[in-house]
């Protein structure tokens, strides 16, 4: 068994090492390539750093594809057009790995292991980040699979870092969230082995009396695999590297882009086109979120510090190395003043997708947020669906509400709770920004939600998300005009029933 003196570099000459002399003929092996963040550290690595000797990804196979197929798709979509442009050469050096991180061994085949046995520095982002799936997916995804690319690491006998990508929420039982490692009410060894044990339907019945105050099976899970790395400290070189809630990107490799309309994003731009009009958040509530760009450029920082900095490697600690990616509580955006912004941004720049007037409110009271959802989503998309039948369409109104509504419970804790928040091992990586390095590298610890980002962020959700154009032309501008008419048109009919309702119940009730 090694030691973690066998992997750590630690003299004077890489101290003086620019990052991008750092990453130069380094072996990479990323894990969740084909995800958000994923994908944005492989293009950043691609185009900024393409000195590197070998990039390998884990991607699964499919039944329709091979694991080479999927990275070549992958590599084919629109984030890598700027790499490709500038640095072509960059991309023969990139392998897919198959693999499954569901699997035990990972699904990694003998051969394959030999090929990443020169491996010197692993990002590890593989995660099922749905709040909703099963526990034993969960368990097995983000906690088993997390300890078998330990266990693999374990055999890469040039590494110098292995970090760990999970999230900022991950001990949301607490008060405030502390770069360090929490005890856990539940152990990783028993919590697999139940796992492997029981079947699917006994674990969820378990989950609440067996999580703590964990509200999702995914902050369960990936706060017990922060545990696993932590194990591994006198090992391995690791670092665990959280992340708050991560949204498009402020200009890397384009303003505004991002690939799912997981969390916030995803509320913000069904808000833009009119399908969802209130929110059970607190007007007052504080998002943490961070740009995915900041959050790529941490992580290439982060490496490097492993290996350069005593006071990020793990060889000199009683624990794991932690680094909340994040802001702090005084600098976030209130989220009253990002839904004004974002009415006015659909008023400049109305989406041709849009389906009804932009507006609306947040609330943090759920009987008020189901009451406006009932009567001003939910029966709308009714209509607008019973419409679009007669037409003979495909009615989908309905269907989306119910993945709004739904959306909207599982962020309510994570975009109403304003944790008091620790990030100044995170901040200090900044410090190790060379000036060579200060046109590649930019943490944004002065970021702030203003117009400007929200703007791009929407726009960015039309080009990247829908498809559509991001300008608004002269019809669409229309249909906005259309939709506002109509908008209050319907409210002063659902006034006059109101009182016509009530105007008959209090005749009933006296006469």
């Amino acid at each position: 068994m090694k030691s973690i003196k066998d992997f750590t570099v630690n003299d004077d000459d890489l101290k003086k090492m620019s990052i991008t002399d750092f990453y130069k003929d380094q072996e990479i092996f990323i894990t969740g390539g084909s995800g958000f963040i994923g994908k944005a550290l492989i293009e950043k690595l691609l185009r900024s750093f393409p000195s590197f000797k070998k990039m390998f990804i884990l991607l699964r196979p499919k039944k329709d594809k091979t694991a080479d197929e999927r990275l070549q798709e992958l590599l084919d979509s629109s984030i890598f057009q700027r790499a490709r442009d500038e640095q072509p050469e960059s991309f023969k050096k990139i392998h897919a790995i198959p693999g499954d991180c569901r699997e035990l061994g990972l699904s990694i085949s003998n051969e394959d292991l030999k090929r990443i046995e020169n491996v010197t520095i692993v990002f590890h982002s593989a995660a099922n980040v749905r709040f909703d799936v099963p526990l034993k997916d969960s368990i097995f995804v983000n906690l088993r699979g997390t300890h078998e690319i330990l266990k693999i690491a374990e055999t890469m006998t040039k590494l110098k870092a292995f970090i760990h990508v999970s999230t900022l929420y991950s001990n949301v039982d607490q008060p405030c969230i502390y770069e360090k490692i929490l005890p856990n009410s539940a152990d990783w060894r028993t919590t697999i082995k139940l796992a492997e044990t029981l079947d699917g339907k006994t674990l969820d019945i378990l989950f609440k009396k067996y999580s703590s105050n964990h509200p999702n099976t995914y902050t369960f899970a990936k706060s017990l695999s922060e545990h696993v790395v932590n194990d591994y400290k006198n090992k391995l070189p690791v670092l665990v590297y959280r992340v708050a809630m991560v949204v498009s990107s402020v200009d890397e490799p384009s303003a505004g882009w991002l690939d799912n309309l997981n969390g916030p994003c995803g509320l913000f731009l069904t808000a833009s086109l009119g399908l969802s009009r209130t929110a059970h958040i607190s007007p007052h509530a504080k998002l943490n979120v961070i740009p995915c760009d900041a959050t790529v450029h941490g992580l290439i920082i982060s490496a490097y510090a492993a290996v350069s900095d005593s006071n990020f490697a793990t060889n000199s600690k009683a624990s794991v190395v932690v680094l909340n990616s994040c802001y702090s509580n005084e600098s976030l955006t209130p989220l009253w003043k990002i839904l004004r912004d974002g009415e006015i941004l659909a008023e400049e720049s109305p989406s041709e997708k849009m389906v009804w007037f932009p507006g609306g409110n947040a609330t943090s009271s759920f009987a008020g947020f189901f009451i406006r959802f009932l009567f001003g989503q939910l029966a709308l998309a009714i209509l607008l669906d019973v419409f679009v039948r007669l037409k003979t369409g495909k009615p989908l109104l309905v269907k989306l509400q119910r993945r709004i509504f739904f959306l909207n419970k599982i962020l309510h804790k994570f975009m109403s709770s304003d944790w008091m928040v620790e990030n100044d091992k995170y901040k200090s990586l900044s410090a190790l920004i060379t000036q060579e390095d200060k046109n590649k590298l930019n943490l944004r610890l002065n970021f702030a939600v203003d117009k400007e980002f929200l703007k791009n962020g929407l726009a960015g959700g039309m080009k990247f998300i829908l498809n559509v154009p991001t300008e608004a032309s002269e019809s669409t501008i229309l249909r906005y005009k259309i939709l506002f008419i109509l908008n209050y048109l319907l409210q002063f009919v659902t006034f006059i029933c109101l009182v016509w309702i009530i105007k008959k119940i209090v005749f009933y009730l006296l006469y």
